[in-house]
């Protein structure tokens, strides 16, 4: 693949343009010449207008998406996108400014089908971080183990060549959540590798608050939880709650216990409280998805 492949930057948006503005000033900075790379924001609420004023490059663009959910949105920036290379982003990350230097060159190095690039967390104030946020920087955006044990990639910071795509299709637009991972699974199974690039960078803020913290939790829950009236689907409700508590409280503290030999003990208490949150709040939403109330968006 040519060094100067031309890029298609693909961003969903939803009711976030003070964060998206940080993200563009990162885009519009990168060392890649803009002429080789266009950026393509797809704003999912088309009734929420584009603030006055607001700083677009001309190398980017921005176009609505009414169906909701972020795979919906992706899709709609795939449908129009001209890059020999899809790369995708969030709307609240901060790319490095050599973010899509490095993933070209790594590209054009070799037989490269797809790469997810590491992903920073930031902080309020990192020397004091609060609950949650020590449990986002143990628990969060660990890509590396994504990419090399679990075969997939967040699509926070994620690159693949556009006839993956031809190939595999787009995302599920019926989930809400977990589609990232299940298309890197989908592609997987045609052959297409994937590697970790530690030197593609992005900033990702680290959730900070319990309500931040909640929503994200029960939305990303909502989008993968299904409920079905089958004999089988019913077996696996009625396991699933005590099969939570053992991964959230028994398993997760083990680990945390075992494994996190630099994270004092009192900060080892603080995140095992928010595990221990976690699963009551996922409880809740559990039981008000079953008996039909709404998906947190």
């Amino acid at each position: 693949m040519k060094s100067n492949s031309f890029v298609s930057i693909i961003i969903p948006t939803y009711h976030d343009w003070s964060r998206l503005a940080l993200c563009i000033k990162a885009l519009d900075n990168q060392t890649y010449p803009k002429e080789f790379f266009e950026v393509i924001i797809v704003n999912n609420d088309p009734n929420d207008q584009v603030p006055a004023n607001y700083y677009l490059p001309r190398n980017m663009s921005i176009l609505s998406e009414g169906k909701a959910g972020s795979y919906a949105a992706r899709n709609a920036g795939l449908e129009v996108a001209k890059g020999e290379i899809i790369g995708f982003t969030d709307a609240d990350c901060v790319p490095h400014s050599d973010w899509i230097t490095n993933a070209v060159e790594r590209f054009s190095t070799g037989n490269v089908d797809r790469l997810g690039g590491k992903i920073e967390l930031f902080y309020q104030n990192a020397s004091k971080k609060t609950w949650i946020e020590l449990y986002e920087s143990i628990y969060s955006f660990n890509q590396k183990k994504t990419v090399e044990v679990l075969k997939g990639s967040v699509t926070a910071n994620f690159f693949a060549r556009r006839e993956l795509f031809d190939k595999v299709g787009k995302f599920d637009a019926s989930k809400k959540s977990g589609d990232d991972i299940g298309w890197n699974r989908r592609a997987n199974t045609h052959g297409f590798n994937l590697f970790y690039a530690d030197n593609v960078k992005i900033g990702h803020p680290a959730r900070a608050t319990f309500k931040e913290f909640t929503n994200q939790r029960r939305r990303e829950f909502g989008g993968k939880k299904e409920f079905n009236l089958n004999f089988k689907s019913i077996i696996k409700n009625i396991l699933y709650i005590p099969y939570l508590f053992y991964v959230l409280v028994i398993n997760k503290t083990w680990s945390l216990l075992l494994n996190e030999k630099n994270v004092p003990l009192v900060d080892k208490a603080k995140v095992t409280t928010v595990n221990i949150y976690l699963y009551f709040i996922l409880v809740f939403e559990f039981f008000k998805l079953m008996f039909g109330g709404a998906r947190v968006r």
